[in-house]
């Protein structure tokens, strides 16, 4: 009887425990779930609000302060340059003037007419582009009616793009420079300090994005970034001495056995190919 009594007494404790239990899980899902009380998103917002005003915002507006004048200090030093740039380019301005005064009193006594370095342009655009032949050559819109002949060189704001190398009657072929196998051989100087070094530009490599020049005469050293002209050697119709073909990458001596190379960054993008001008000796 008494084990019976017992059983009982541990049975109940079972069950009194679970319902606390399920009384309890069910308060707190209650809790967790229900709608927040007015108070509660009042507390909620205030709590947010005095966050904001006492932390975030005057952490924002120092790093706005410290941003601001870290691009005011840019733009100050960015101003200093510029204003370099310009003093110089008033100088090389005024020295132009002085040269170009000089040069024409010394034609006079000469009774010299023109330079080797002398010629005129014909402003024109780019027409026709084949992907075909994009590398190869562009169609421009000037003609026989514009005495536009084979042989002349065709130029951007950069520097030289190509040769004339068909006419018709309103528009000509202009063969490029980065043509990898080019029609004619172009007659280059390099000024590399005050020495004057002579070659022709044979090709364009289409994987390093250079030209490949022969160099005819015997050097020592090239300084690198040494500019790139046309030397004006390639006769009647040709182009004339001094239009920028680029900058000097780097060069080989050869032997002998092997030439001389010299390997130079063009100063035109050829892919971006708009307006551009035909140049003419003023001579011819």
């Amino acid at each position: 009887m008494y084990n019976n009594n017992k059983k009982g007494s541990k049975h109940n404790k079972r069950i009194i425990i679970v319902t606390i239990v399920l009384v309890l899980f069910s308060v707190f899902t209650l809790i967790t779930t229900r709608s927040a009380s007015s108070i509660e998103i009042i507390f909620k917002d205030t709590v947010a609000n005095i966050e904001y005003y006492l932390i975030k915002a005057p952490i924002q507006y120092v790093s706005g302060l410290f941003y601001e004048y870290t691009e005011m200090k840019d733009v100050y030093k960015e101003n200093q340059k510029l204003k370099k740039q310009l003093d110089n380019l008033t100088r090389e301005s005024a020295n132009n003037e002085l040269l170009t005064s000089e040069l024409n009193q010394l034609k006079k006594l000469t009774e010299m007419n023109y330079l080797p370095t002398d010629y005129n342009v014909k402003y024109t655009k780019v027409i026709t582009r084949d992907a075909e032949s994009w590398n190869n050559e562009v169609t421009i819109d000037l003609g026989k009616q514009s005495d536009v002949q084979v042989g002349m060189a065709v130029i951007s704001a950069d520097g030289m793009i190509g040769t004339i190398t068909n006419v018709s009657e309103i528009s000509s072929t202009v063969s490029l420079l980065s043509s990898e196998n080019p029609k004619n051989q172009l007659p280059v100087m390099i000024l590399s300090g005050d020495q004057e070094y002579y070659g022709l530009l044979n090709r364009y490599d289409l994987n390093t994005k250079n030209y490949r020049i022969t160099l005819l005469s015997d050097f020592e050293s090239i300084d690198k970034d040494a500019k790139v002209f046309t030397s004006g050697l390639g006769g009647t119709g040709k182009s004339p001495k001094g239009i920028l073909l680029g900058t000097v990458e780097d060069y080989t001596i050869g032997d002998d056995t092997s030439e001389s190379v010299c390997n130079v960054k063009p100063s035109v993008n050829f892919n971006s190919l708009n307006y551009v001008a035909v140049v003419q000796r003023v001579n011819e």
